[in-house]
């Protein structure tokens, strides 16, 4: 990308900065030269848990105060079939896909907080390089309005990067090593300090959702309008091809994920604040423009879905495939990229081993599993919607396994999608994942598809116990498709019913039945297609709603004069409030027998 010229900096920042005052001052990437290599205890550990033979509670509704009552699932709640993939997948032919040894870049450690481990290598860069800073390609700090600094045309890279030149636009990658991963210990940081704002009067409401953003088609911020001409002009950005599809919150941001479903798209994780200072902003690409630039598989390729976790981190899950409905074409290994999020550095990143990666599956979603604030031994469930499988990844031993069962399979009778007058089939597996609180006395949760996470988490042992993958509940009926769901920490449910425009509810102490699914809010106006849902981790939680659309952006054209994405938020509280998801709602279906009802799709 070319040095922008000062005068033209200046007028970038003003475009934004109004609306990102009093924002947490990330930094950009900075890369060590020298080399960090995990110590091979971590690299190599084995998993060595074993599985209680005891009876998991699949559910721990109460019919009286007195007495807990444990049974055995025995109903439905498998297919949470991905509304983020349009079409069986199509052998890709690309021979330039790079094998795991060319993995990750050189890593500093960025905090004093990390406690001392033993290991083979360790060392501390605080400080190290910060004069260093790239600022041909900033990020999320380009946002703090601070005047870009730009380098004279024959000033030397610093160490640990090259130049790739691409028309007349060059940038920095880093060069890849031979490490297999990078790990680094985590610790639990301070939390950071923030101005209070005022919460400002939502754009409307739907129920007891505020929306708090809209667009009709999606910008990005770029350092000046000549870069943005340059990108269009070059086919790097294509407006209508650009899609919102997940998002995260945390503290003061809310990140956006757009998925190269096709050609145009110039990043594919972005954030803006939390805090709306306009309805429609620009999006940011995080954490820097230069992790987009898509020279080598460094950078950051096609991301689906994203998780932020209690340890002030970013969990980001690569599927490394671009032209998703148009050309699958696999160009870098899928990868896993963790991000401190007090710091905006890279702290690992982990490449799927071969035999974990089948031909023509898409990695599209994860979901982070954090016990009693440990911040190290940390489980990540990542799922393989075109080739129904699950890989657990161990954060503490830097290994993952693939898990397979039937039940991750694409439920035929409900691959019939109807969304307003567009009807469509997707056969799509495994997909949406949600975790249940800790069980207090067995210390497990349930991951939702449904097991008890001590299974999954049992790398060699997960196979010898294929029983606890069971169907559960019974099926929410016709047009019941789910993409997304999250359950709070006091086990309440919400998902997703993307043909019906609505969002519904469970209360996970009472039986999974259809009388006691309860809906949130309904519109087919601001709801059509909410594809994604998180809940945050404030004290007094919010759930998140993104609406997108997302068939008509496949199947048609969205109308650019016409609102097409919105992003709403609603107390948790607040939203099951009289509804039969609320826990102090005494009268509930306790039967667990479903008769003669319907169960079709």
């Amino acid at each position: 990308m070319a040095t922008q010229p000062a005068d033209s900096a200046a007028s970038a920042a003003a475009v934004t900065s109004h609306w990102y005052h009093d924002w947490h001052e990330p930094t950009d990437l900075v890369h060590d030269h020298r080399n960090f290599r995990v110590p091979s205890t971590h690299l190599h550990g084995h998993y060595n848990a074993s599985v209680s033979p005891q009876t998991f509670s699949d559910y721990r509704y109460k019919v009286s105060h007195k007495r807990p009552v444990y049974r055995k699932p025995d109903a439905f709640l498998t297919y949470l079939l991905s509304l983020s993939v349009v079409r069986p997948p199509v052998p890709y032919t690309n021979h330039h896909v790079p094998v795991r040894h060319q993995i990750a870049h050189h890593i500093p450690v960025v905090s004093h907080h990390f406690p001392v481990l033993p290991q083979k290598d360790h060392h501390n860069v605080n400080g190290l390089y910060q004069h260093q800073l790239d600022h041909h390609f900033p990020g999320s700090n380009h946002l703090d309005n601070h005047q870009p600094v730009t380098h004279p045309p024959n000033k030397e890279i610093y160490p640990g990067h090259q130049i790739i030149h691409h028309e007349e636009i060059s940038h920095q990658v880093p060069v890849h090593d031979e490490v297999v991963g990078h790990h680094m210990p985590y610790q639990i940081k301070q939390p950071i300090q923030h101005h209070r704002v005022p919460e400002p009067e939502p754009l409307e409401r739907t129920g007891p959702f505020k929306i708090w953003y809209y667009w009709n088609q999606i910008d990005f911020a770029y350092l000046s309008p000549e870069d943005r001409e340059k990108a269009i002009l070059y086919g790097d950005f294509i407006p209508e091809n650009n899609l919102p599809l997940g998002l995260e919150v945390w503290k003061d941001r809310l990140f956006v994920t757009m998925p190269k479903w096709k050609t145009g798209v110039p990043a594919s994780l972005t954030v803006i604040p939390k805090v709306p200072r306009e309805p429609s902003p620009k999006l940011v690409p995080y954490p820097s423009w230069r992790w987009h630039q898509t020279g080598t598989c460094d950078a950051i390729i096609s991301v689906f879905r994203i998780q932020a976790d209690s340890c002030n981190r970013l969990w980001v899950l690569d599927s490394g495939q671009i032209t998703v409905t148009t050309d699958p074409n696999q160009i870098c290994p899928p990868k896993l990229l963790i991000f401190d999020l007090l710091t905006d550095q890279l702290l690992t990143r982990y490449d799927l081993p071969p035999d974990q990666v089948k031909k023509d599956g898409l990695f599209s979603n994860l979901m982070v599993d954090i016990r009693e604030n440990d911040c190290i031994n940390v489980h990540a469930y990542l799922t393989d919607v075109w080739r129904f499988g699950l890989v657990v990844f161990s954060l503490e031993k830097m290994r993952s396994w693939l898990i397979t069962d039937h039940l991750f399979f694409p439920e035929p009778l409900a691959a019939a999608y109807k969304v307003h007058h567009l009807e469509f089939e997707w056969t799509d597996g495994l997909f949406a994942l949600a975790l249940s609180p800790t069980d207090k006395y067995t210390q497990d949760r349930i991951l939702y598809f449904h097991v008890p996470t001590s299974v999954v988490c049992n790398e060699t042992g997960w196979a010898m116990t294929k029983h606890a993958f069971e169907v559960m509940g019974q099926s929410r009926g016709k047009n019941g498709h789910v993409s997304a769901h999250w359950m709070d920490k006091k086990g309440i449910l919400f998902y997703n019913m993307v043909t019906r425009d609505s969002i519904g509810c469970w209360d996970s102490g009472k039986p999974y039945k259809r009388d006691n699914l309860g809906v949130v809010a309904q519109s087919s106006e601001t709801l059509v297609f909410p594809n994604d849902i998180k809940i945050d981790q404030e004290e007094r939680q919010s759930v998140w709603v993104l609406s997108n659309k997302l068939p008509f952006y496949l199947y048609e054209t969205l109308d650019k004069d016409k609102v097409n994405f919105r992003i709403m938020s609603a107390y948790t509280d607040e939203a099951i409030e009289g509804t039969i998801c609320d826990p102090k709602r005494s009268s509930f279906d306790t039967y667990v027998e479903y008769g003669g009802e319907e169960d079709c799709y």
